[in-house]
């Protein structure tokens, strides 16, 4: 609906849109901001966050005048209107009181956390005479327009059913953990990815949904994994449609809309073109080819630019007094889907869990049950399994410590108690061990700078070591590593082997600095005990399960020298069970190291062969090579090497070598990607804005592992402590092989035999 005139509403025709953008965290730094700079048609009034240094910071960079901490201090003499991007919890009041106030709206996505405040706001904001528009920019992307074209035209035929699949490791720069919460952001990747997903393919089919069912891993929390089908109703009939999302794994990030006569096939990465299937025929299946979409004279298109054409499309509503092609309105179907999918949820299935591996009157009866225990490193791979099993299975009270907000994503399904703090920092340090039991330190430095590494894992043991101390913690169990040892003797390396990693392994010798610092500690008094774990494999392991598979898949795994050696994995869960029992130690063994391996081992040929005859892959057999390193870990060279051939640094070097250079840096780098900028601005130390303006501008290689000739004994793990693994190795391989298919890994096929594994 077009809204009706107000008399006393100003000619915006002619002049800049002033606005305030209201909420300063990650998409507004990242995407927002540089659109709204770079356009003429916006004058930027004022920044608005409820963490004024943030939006300070912000305003500094990009000359904006005012900043508030309440947008409820504006008026309508000083914006004409609003750009929302906070918590879905605020756009619903947010979008009321604008509206209220006569003040144009502009809301992040999703909409509304619910189907009634959508359309609480649509009417409001209709009653006001404003318009209220989306932030779905998808919808604008040429290859999206051009789906919608050929589907329009019935150029392949009728569409018969639409398959959806989107999701990724989630690496979102978060600036709070609002939004990792029910209360706040409404739910997981279903509301945040899915939004796009959904919003996609109900506008190129032109459909309406309607809930079939629907399942996610929420636990108590919010979901990272879900699964919707829903049936379509479009002019040529209904349309089943089935969505996949993931943050925890690569999903193929493609839509796919089978028709009669072809499968069109939408490309998340390719902004421009559409794949066309054509169906087989008695002489085979053709060749796939591509559709491309001419957006503009033929420049390139780039993520900017969808932004910039949603906010276009807001200010020529305003001024032309139309509906935006964003229009809440439109949403107000999706939101509902939504709503009802989460209201009839049903559990999603993990079988690579292991649920029963301790009865629930075992884990009532453990010593640790009732107890805090503080995870440092909680947003990795094994902190966050340490948080759900000492949970689980042993009755604890974790408290997860990490870094950064986007840590949180996969401890976000469960409810439980998030810390935000840096290792490093003695006062966040002490502000997280109120109240703590127990310390299980987990965090490691992972930045591919080896002094920044180093600093984090050594400071940061220490740090967190005082700081336990001085709050009266119990038990501080530091989890350190096998590559601490010397590795090169041969035979058996327990922890008599000399701790002697080769200087020019960053890891290793970090981690025994790590330990040296604690030994230090832990003669004032700190109640401390070493794990040293072999390779952790498992679900979520990138090292030693993501990385591998991926490379079998892209026939580019390899092993240097023999083969043969053991392989010396231990499995995830293995691991949290020794340090269940370190925290369980009695004091007098306050001090001791013990090394973490399964027994049983297989050769490394052997352990990832199983894997790649399930996946049909090859691995290549290479020379023994000369190195010093943990052959787990990239080294200096290797880690550039990797930035360097990241898809989307490959894609920014093309365009600047053939663009000319401003100041120290070309101006092609503040358009490329917002992930791949930020961090390009943070190599260089560039402290600038990003304003972004249309312009005129128009395999890999062999991921090896090796290992050591020598078995890695758990011993004394077993006789001092009584520690046994809690899953067989079998039972462990059965387990990852799961959740490898699941994250598609691994071919989908009928399970394989416990204990014929190999």
């Amino acid at each position: 609906m077009t809204p009706p005139a107000d008399p006393n509403a100003p000619d915006l025709s002619a002049q800049p849109l002033r606005i305030a953008v209201v909420g300063c965290g990650a998409v507004t730094k990242a995407s927002l901001l540089p659109v709204l700079a770079g356009h003429d048609g916006f004058s930027i009034a004022a920044l608005v966050d409820r963490d004024e240094r943030r939006a300070r910071e912000l305003a500094e960079a990009y000359g904006i005048a005012r900043v508030l901490t309440d947008a409820g201090q504006l008026t309508r003499a000083e914006v004409d209107g609003l750009v929302l991007a906070t918590p879905p919890a605020h756009h619903a009041p947010g979008t009321l009181d604008a509206a209220a106030k006569g003040l144009h709206v502009f809301v992040e996505k999703p909409l509304a956390m619910n189907a009634a405040d959508a359309r609480a706001m649509v009417e409001a904001t209709d009653r006001a005479g404003v318009v209220l528009a989306v932030g779905l920019y998808r919808r604008f992307l040429p290859s999206v327009q051009l789906l919608r074209e050929l589907i329009a035209r019935g150029d392949f035929g009728r569409v018969i059913s639409v398959d959806a699949e989107e999701g990724g490791p989630y690496g979102w720069q978060l600036a709070t953990l609002d939004v990792l919460t029910r209360e706040k952001g409404g739910g997981g990747t279903l509301i945040d990815l899915g939004t796009h997903v959904i919003d996609v393919v109900l506008f190129a089919l032109n459909a309406t949904p309607s809930l079939d069912r629907f399942s996610d891993n929420s636990r108590g929390g919010i979901e990272t994994d879900c699964e919707l089908h829903a049936t379509l109703r479009t002019a040529t009939g209904p349309v089943p449609f089935r969505l996949e999302l993931s943050r925890t794994r690569e999903l193929r990030g493609t839509i796919r809309v089978e028709c009669e006569h072809a499968t069109l096939e939408l490309v998340r990465a390719n902004f421009t073109e559409v794949i066309v299937h054509r169906r087989a025929s008695a002489a085979g299946a053709p060749a796939p080819y591509r559709l491309a979409a001419s957006w503009n004279d033929g420049r390139e298109f780039i993520g900017y630019e969808a932004f910039r054409r949603e906010f276009v499309d807001w200010l020529d509503a305003i001024r032309r007094r139309t509906d935006p092609v964003l229009s809440g309105r439109s949403v107000v179907p999706m939101v509902s889907l939504i709503e009802q999918a989460y209201a009839s949820r049903v559990d999603q299935p993990e079988p690579w869990t292991d649920e029963g591996a301790r009865a629930p009157a075992v884990r009532a009866a453990d010593p640790l049950a009732g107890k805090r225990v503080l995870v440092t490193g909680a947003g990795g791979f094994l902190g966050a399994r340490t948080v759900e099993l000492l949970r689980d299975r042993f009755g604890c009270t974790p408290v997860a410590l990490i870094r950064e907000p986007k840590g949180a994503a996969r401890l976000a399904r469960w409810p439980g108690e998030v810390v935000l703090g840096d290792v490093c920092s003695r006062a966040d340090m002490d502000r997280a061990m109120k109240g703590i039991d127990a310390v299980v330190h987990c965090a490691v430095g992972t930045s591919w700078q080896p002094a920044e590494s180093r600093r984090v894992t050594v400071e940061g043991t220490r740090t967190a070591a005082e700081a336990a101390l001085a709050a009266g913690v119990k038990r501080f169990v530091h989890i350190s590593t096998l590559f601490v040892h010397q590795r090169d003797l041969g035979g058996t390396i327990d922890e008599r082997t000399p701790l002697n990693p080769p200087a020019s392994d960053d890891y290793g010798t970090a981690k025994l600095a790590a330990e040296k610092a604690l030994e230090a500690v832990t003669a004032k008094g700190l109640s401390t005990i070493v794990l040293r774990p072999a390779r952790i494999y498992g679900p979520f392991s990138k090292t030693f399960t993501v990385r591998p598979l991926q490379a079998m898949l892209e026939n580019r795994f390899a092993i240097s020298g023999d083969p043969k050696v053991p392989a010396n994995m231990v499995f995830v869960d293995n691991v949290v069970e020794a340090i269940a029992g370190a925290l369980n130690a009695p004091a007098s063994r306050s001090g001791a190291a013990y090394l973490v391996n399964d027994p049983d081992q297989l050769s490394l040929l052997d352990f990832f062969g199983f894997f790649a005859r399930l996946s049909g892959a090859r691995i290549h057999l290479l020379p023994a090579r000369e190195t010093s390193a943990s052959g787990t870990r990239p080294g200096w060279i290797a880690g550039l090497k990797t930035i360097a051939l990241a898809p989307e640094v490959r894609a920014l070097v093309h365009r600047i070598l053939d663009t000319e250079p401003v100041g120290n840096l070309p101006k092609r780098l503040w358009e490329a990607s917002p992930d791949t900028q930020r961090k390009l601005l943070k190599l260089f130390k560039v402290d600038a804005a990003v304003v972004y303006r249309p312009s005129a501008a128009g395999a890999e290689d062999l991921l090896d592992y090796w290992g050591e000739n020598a078995s890695v004994s758990s011993a004394r793990l077993r006789e001092e402590l009584g520690v046994t693994p809690a899953l067989t190795r079998d039972r462990a391989m059965a387990l990852t092989l799961e959740w490898a298919r699941a994250a598609r890994l691994v071919p989908v096929e009928q399970p394989v035999a416990v204990g014929a594994l190999v």
